[in-house]
């Protein structure tokens, strides 16, 4: 029996690892090879997920990947297993392009006829009739065409919106149901997501069609439709060109391993480091590999055993896993190895020098050292065994030293939040990078590679400003866990701190200009602890000058900061009921009189002239130095100066320079008046 997958490269995203790991069994069973990262010669992505950027980058620039769900391998496993031999081919049972969503579809106007014409004069909206797929809307703007097209590619569409629903198509920007699809946080597209997402063959990324009340063509999302068109027009030569053996300008060389041994004696090959958890599930950063900690995958390949074991990292370390997968234990083991370390088997070990739980089980971690045998629990509480996390394992490897700082402790405030808001961060680097992104993750939050209008929250490593931000707002500087603030900054190079600050710069006047919050990582962290055994689920006030760079008082749509408002007016609720509770109980009790005075205070009439004057108030306040923060309600005056930057902050230079004029005035108004006497009734 033929393998249907022979020849056949494939790559998944959006899966968990223990099902990656039957994926990969299945398909080299059918002939096929499931490879970690997105290559080039990759022809399948399995699609376990469409918020991943493996799917939106080949969504948008491999038009020569099909995608294809991770059922479909299982199904085409089962049948070739049980001797079926039909109808096997794969690109038979592709991913339909609406495949699990759910749809409302409601108010879908056409356009003016001149809007229709610029929309459709993009030449990608207009192929030759060859390449258009076999399903597409007859007419874009027709309700029922849209719906009918939708529920032949899998999506289940309705008109009526609930809160289950995962895109809401329409036109109208005033309807009933457009504000509750914001209010529920549902992407609103315009239908021209449906159209251009038939002719791509593969849904879309929600974010470029998201409808405002400004026309918009809609035309930046892809930049592969004229190969894909080409593609679709010569199916045969393409296929043709696979199958043809390649052709050679030159003779093969003969292999020879001791001429390669002899070569690769004098070089130094350190091991490849891959940006990656060694525990995460998800694969999808690796692509960015400036930033790894240490994931070493095959290093029997890529270094020589005597190279790669060099490092005593780990030396008098025994850790005893709990929570952890066999997979990931064997990982463990591979690393710590890897460094002279050793994982216990058992927990009765009395080697066990630390005890390591998953950063995601923080919530659980005190169950589960409860857990523990008692000898065990009595060395934890005596403090001959530590108890920490994989980051202490990724920290230490990638700073080639033992870092048991904070990030390294077990989190019981690791709870996902109500509202899963849109953060970005800039400025960091590294493992610290990395760490940031998952701990984002694992608050429920959406971590954000491009900032832009529609982001909740920005937060900045301080250090790239720190010169003038401790001068203006020293604050920043004195959190309680310092080791969170100490995060690295980008070097590489003369000028790569400036061009860091810049674009941190950069970022933070776009998020004063579209009123986001800009906060420190401490802000991050407090999150995590207050939520720890917390009853309800809190957000730090954000106004603290502990973190915060720039908070705005309102919000031009819901965001983050609405959120906290509405905290804080429950709170303000809860201490109002108090109070009166408080004044009921204190009506209920015996009043007793209130002593009187012996003497009563003699009672004047107020003579005219008599007092200070307003003037006179002023001028003797900015004797006296009231510092200038007081008039500004509290508000810090943050500044970045480094690097020839400009302000960032909520006070301005043209605000300070009206000030000082008031104040001239002020003076020149006070010499000008005549001095008055006061009289003595």
């Amino acid at each position: 029996m033929t393998k249907p997958f022979l020849g056949l490269n494939f790559c998944c995203t959006g899966l968990g690892s223990l099902h990656r790991q039957q994926l990969e069994r299945q398909i080299g069973a059918l002939g096929g090879v499931l490879h970690v990262d997105l290559m080039s010669l990759v022809n399948y992505l399995i699609v376990g997920g469409r918020k991943t950027e493996k799917y939106k980058y080949s969504v948008r620039y491999r038009h020569d990947i099909a995608f294809v769900s991770p059922a479909a391998i299982t199904d085409l496993h089962g049948r070739w297993v049980a001797g079926d031999d039909a109808d096997l081919d794969i690109n038979d049972h592709l991913l339909p392009v609406f495949s699990n969503f759910t749809v409302c579809v409601a108010r879908v106007e056409p356009p003016s006829p001149e809007n229709m014409s610029r929309l459709f004069a993009e030449r990608f909206r207009t192929p030759p009739a060859q390449a258009l797929p076999p399903v597409m809307p007859k007419d874009t703007f027709s309700a029922e065409n849209l719906i009918e097209t939708m529920q032949k590619l899998g999506a289940d569409v309705s008109a009526t919106l609930t809160s289950d629903c995962s895109v809401f198509v329409g036109t109208d920007t005033a309807g009933k149901r457009f504000k509750m699809a914001r209010q529920w946080q549902v992407p609103v597209v315009h239908p021209l997501w449906v159209y251009d997402s038939c002719l791509r063959g593969a849904a879309l990324h929600l974010d470029d069609y998201e409808l405002t009340d400004q026309f918009n063509l809609y035309s930046s999302t892809l930049f592969t439709w004229k190969n894909l068109y080409l593609a679709r027009l010569r199916p045969s030569s393409d296929k043709a060109a696979k199958l043809a053996p390649e052709k050679r300008d030159r003779a093969l060389l003969r292999k020879s391993l001791a001429v390669w041994t002899s070569i690769m004696s004098s070089t130094h090959q350190p091991a490849k480091q891959v940006r990656e958890s060694a525990w995460e599930d998800s694969l999808e950063g690796a692509t960015r590999q400036e930033t790894s900690p240490l994931k070493l995958l095959n290093t029997d390949s890529l270094a020589p055993p005597s190279l790669a074991r060099q490092s005593t990292l780990f030396e008098g370390f025994t850790f005893w896993p709990v929570g952890l997968s066999v997979p990931e234990q064997k990982l463990l083991r591979k690393v710590v190895e890897l460094h002279l370390g050793a994982v216990a088997l058992a927990a009765e070990d009395s080697r066990v020098t630390h005890v390591l739980l998953l950063v995601r089980d923080g919530p659980q971690a005190h169950l589960m050292l409860s857990m523990l045998p008692n000898v065990m629990k009595r060395k934890i509480n005596r403090k001959e065994v530590a108890v920490v996390t994989d980051w202490f394992v990724e920290r230490s490897v990638f700073y080639n030293e033992v870092r048991q700082d904070a990030w390294c402790r077990p989190m019981d405030g690791i709870v996902p939040l109500l509202s899963r808001f849109r953060v970005c961060v800039s400025g960091f680097t590294g493992v610290e990078l990395l760490h940031i992104e998952k701990l984002i993750g694992l608050l429920h939050l959406e971590y954000c590679d491009v900032f832009n209008a529609k982001r909740d929250l920005l937060i900045v490593n301080v250090n790239l400003f720190k010169k003038s931000l401790q001068a203006n707002s020293p604050q920043l500087f004195e959190y309680k866990h310092q080791e969170i603030l100490a995060c690295p900054i980008h070097k590489h190079g003369a000028d790569s701190r400036s061009v860091a600050a810049m674009l941190a710069k950069n970022k933070v006047n776009a998020a004063k200009k579209w009123q986001i919050p800009v906060v420190s990582v401490a802000y991050l962290w407090e999150m995590v602890e207050i939520l720890g055994g917390q009853p309800n689920l809190q957000l730090p006030d954000i106004f603290d000058r502990a973190w915060c760079i720039y908070a705005p008082k309102s919000s031009l749509r819901s965001s983050l900061m609405d959120s906290i408002k509405a905290q804080k007016e429950i709170e303000q609720d809860t201490n109002e009921n108090q109070e009166k509770d408080s004044e009921t109980q204190d009506e209920d009790r015996v009043q007793l009189p209130s002593p009187r005075k012996l003497k009563d205070k003699h009672k004047y009439g107020r003579l005219v002239g008599g007092g200070e004057s307003l003037t006179e108030k002023l001028l003797k306040s900015k004797e006296h130095g009231i510092p200038e923060s007081d008039t500004r309600n509290g508000e810090p005056d943050i500044s970045i100066d480094d690097e020839n930057l400009t302000q960032v902050g909520y006070g301005s230079a043209d605000s300070e320079k009206g000030v000082d004029e008031l104040w001239k005035k002020l003076e020149d108004i006070n010499d000008r008046l005549p001095k008055r006497r006061r009289t003595r009734g």
